[in-house]
């Protein structure tokens, strides 16, 4: 049985075709590669199921595939990644230090709550 980041390896082997982020949708070709790929990383749905509900023309979309079969967690850099936890810690001491950052200036310019009067000068 593959781990999640050797299902992701295979994902982001294939080419990526047509990415709309708006739809968070991402094609790939409905080739024997992609075929492979899907019957590697796909266990709760047949891969002619999966191609059947994800097909658009001659293209698959292969973002479900990704982040529900094969354990990706976002899609960065044009690649399908699992973000590990040092990450999302990295991304609250980085919040946490600007609201710091943000509380420290209100304090400074005496500015209270909900208003902008202390900024305009």
């Amino acid at each position: 049985m593959l781990t999640d980041q050797e299902k992701i390896d295979l994902v982001n082997a294939l080419d990526f075709v047509v990415i709309e982020p708006h739809t968070q949708s991402i094609y790939v070709h409905n080739d024997e590669k992609t075929n492979g790929v899907l019957a590697k990383v796909l266990h709760t749905i047949s891969v002619d199921e999966y191609i059947e509900s994800f097909k658009k023309g001659s293209l698959i979309d292969i973002f479900p595939a990704a982040m529900q079969e094969a354990g990706a967690e976002g899609f960065k850099d044009g690649q399908f990644v699992i973000m590990p936890k040092k990450f999302y810690v990295d991304q609250c001491y980085a919040m946490s230090k600007e609201i710091e950052r943000l509380t420290n200036l209100n304090n400074l310019h005496n500015i209270k709550p909900n208003t902008y009067q202390g900024l305009i000068h």
